[in-house]
């Protein structure tokens, strides 16, 4: 339909776009009863209600006893265990739960450094910029088109035309100009809910970016925690290794002296100095280990091995961290890692519905109004008005099966998801069963162990004194010392495996992530008002901006964006490793986007600043010092900042996660 001039007004005046208002209307309303409902269950998966393996039980003497190389009692008395969590609860933070302030410094600079991270939350925004649009291409575009066209029986021409032309003919046209200045509308109905279907799986999809990035940070937790056990691992063996040579060298000095009295024989002499030479060849071996395992952790923290400097503590720097009896194997489903996969899984089936829908015939919608004149002087009078409205049903004849074979394609990738779904439950049950194994039979077989290398002690002992007064041969004795070291080394082996059996089970159980976290599904588009952090709660100073006078201060602006749950960890960090710089200053977060649906205000992320330093050269200091460890940062004044933390806003209404939507209509 095109209507010009005044056929826009009735014949009192009004206008007469009642009746194609009503169109619109009924077609609107076409969306909600033509819609399909779209959807399929989860695979319903048996778990069995409880573990085959109990969870291990309190920590055994020869757990937490000291390294039977050194004299001392066994300390299991006063060893620190933690507390048992709740049954239906991993820990959060569970690696505080071993007791190291060392390990927790490490977590924290992993937290906040970690390229991986970084790089999770990046992918966050992406998605959530795709599912904006996605939301957005629900409703009609607007567009405020100005056309200067010239027109000839020929065709038109816009630019800049002669105003007489040549025809084909040899003769002259007629051309003439037209201006025109219009808004015009264009919505595409969402009767068979693709638009709807399309926004839903750009949201599950950012869901699955959200699950994506939590499980990036759990691995980078237990990654670093096994790392820095096996560093703490290698230092026991290191001190072992070391005391066994100064121990076989004060027997090699009686044996020298034996030598010359004619007691021993120079075969044993050297025997007993090709065993020295043996542990002392071990040692660069174990170096070599510790490095390898300080490079890992100074990769995993965002540094390079020559700024990390870890103490040189054992494994008796690490209490036995306690675990609930009685957790549900169903608590594996909130593992960030199933999350995804449930959320990846919802997303392939609301592809499918947009499959189908573009099977069928979509309705187009455009409207448009304004003025059109042959004088640019004219094109605003009344009689220049003119408006369009424009409904299209296109109907697809042939295509080649395009369409058809999508539909194929995404069902195909939505059977693929059923099973890829199936395979991380079915994987995060067996991480967590192999886990509960370690642990149990790891205690076991280090109570043997520690039986074992005491019982090689003794026998060294005493074999040491029997061959003194000549009771025994050399071989006898050199047998005694290789025993009591191959007993000792496995001993410590043993004690690193039940520590990394520990962090296997937290990380296999979704340690590191609140429980009751649920992800919604629906509109998450627009960021708004940050809640407030909950990092003021543990006693970080924050500035929220209120009250700022007009006096300039300067400020470090940290490299790259910050999820909400590490501002905590950042803080932390930076105090930790430059005290003397952070006393007095305060965090400055600014929001940069968040997800509106998140019934724990959790997922949001910021720019961070350091505040407040007195002058330019105070706060190059400290970006300086930050540099020198491989991090990014730069000095801004206050003047050119914006608004850095706005008001609390109120929790929006909880809404149902993934695992109560496996249905919906679009």
């Amino acid at each position: 339909m095109h209507h010009s001039g005044n056929s826009l007004l009735d014949p009192s005046g009004r206008l007469r776009l009642l009746p194609y208002c009503g169109y619109a209307l009924v077609a609107t309303l076409l969306c909600g009863c033509l819609s399909k409902p779209y959807g399929s269950d989860l695979p319903v998966l048996q778990l069995p209600a409880q573990y085959q393996n109990a969870a291990p039980g309190e920590a055994t003497a020869a757990v937490s006893g000291a390294s039977p190389a050194v004299e001392s009692e066994d300390p299991a008395a006063s060893s620190p265990i933690a507390a048992p969590p709740a049954a239906d609860e991993t820990p959060v933070d569970w690696w505080r739960d071993f007791g190291n302030r060392e390990l927790q410094a490490l977590v924290d600079r992993g937290l906040a450094n970690n390229p991986d991270v970084r790089i999770a939350l990046n992918r966050i925004v992406q998605a959530k910029a795709r599912a904006d649009q996605a939301n957005g291409a629900r409703y009609p575009a607007l567009a405020a088109p100005l056309t200067i066209a010239e027109q000839a029986p020929g065709g038109t021409t816009v630019g800049t035309a002669p105003a007489g032309s040549v025809s084909s003919a040899g003769g002259r046209n007629t051309s003439q100009k037209t201006f025109q200045a219009s808004i015009r509308a264009d919505w595409r109905l969402d009767i068979w809910g693709e638009q709807s279907a399309l926004a839903d799986s750009a949201n599950f999809q950012l869901w699955r970016a959200v699950y994506e990035r939590e499980n990036v940070q759990r691995n980078l937790a237990g990654s670093l925690a096994a790392s820095y056990v096996e560093f703490l691992s290698l230092n026991d063996r290191l001190r072992i290794a070391m005391e066994t040579e100064d121990v076989l060298s004060a027997t090699l000095a009686s044996i020298e002296k034996r030598v010359k009295v004619g007691d021993a024989t120079l075969s044993e002499l050297e025997q007993q100095r090709a065993a020295i030479f043996a542990v002392r060849a071990s040692i660069p071996t174990l170096e070599q280990q510790r490095f390898d395992a300080l490079a890992a952790i100074a990769f995993l923290v965002a540094t390079v091995p020559g700024n990390l400097t870890l103490s040189d503590d054992g494994l008796d720097s690490l209490a036995i961290p306690g675990v609930a009896a009685g957790v549900p194997s169903s608590l594996l489903l909130r593992r960030p890692d199933v999350r995804a996969a449930e959320a990846q899984l919802l997303a392939a089936d609301a592809d499918v519905a947009v499959a189908r829908a573009r099977i069928l015939p979509p309705m187009d919608l455009s409207a448009q109004i304004g003025y059109s004149s042959v004088a640019l002087s004219q094109l605003f009078v009344p009689r220049a008005l003119f408006w369009s409205v424009v409904d299209s049903l296109t109907v697809s004849i042939f295509d080649g099966g395009r369409k058809r074979n999508e539909q194929v394609f995404s069902q195909a990738v939505q059977e693929e998801m059923v099973e890829s779904y199936a395979r991380t439950v079915y994987r995060a049950m067996k991480e967590a069963e192999t886990a509960l194994a370690a642990v149990r039979l790891s205690e076991r077989r280090l109570a043997a162990q520690r039986e074992a290398s005491q019982a090689a002690r003794r026998a060294w002992e005493i074999s040491t004194r029997v061959y003194a007064v000549g009771g025994i041969d050399y071989l006898s004795l050199l047998e005694t010392q290789r025993s009591y070291h191959r007993y000792l080394d496995d001993y410590q082996k043993g004690r690193m495996e039940l520590f990394r059996g520990y962090i296997s089970l937290f990380q296999a159980l979704g340690g590191g992530l609140k429980a009751t976290r649920q992800a919604p599904a629906g509109d998450n588009a627009a960021a708004g008002s940050p809640r407030a952090l909950p990092a003021a709660a543990d006693g970080i100073p924050v500035d929220d901006g209120a009250g700022v006078s007009s006096e300039t201060f300067w400020q470090v602006e940290l490299g790259g964006l910050y999820h909400r749950s590490t501002i905590g960890a950042t803080w932390r960090d930076l105090h930790s490793r430059y005290a003397e710089l952070m006393a007095g200053r305060a965090i400055r977060p600014r929001l940069q986007g968040r997800i509106d649906d998140d019934r724990d205000g959790q997922q949001s992320w910021y720019r961070l600043y350091v505040a407040k330093f007195a002058s330019p050269p105070e706060a190059e200091r400290f970006c300086l010092a930050l540099k020198s460890d491989q991090q990014r940062c730069r000095v801004i004044s206050s003047e050119s900042d914006e608004t850095v933390l706005a008001p609390t806003a109120t929790p929006p209404a909880e809404r149902a996660g993934p695992s109560s939507v496996a249905k919906g209509t679009p």
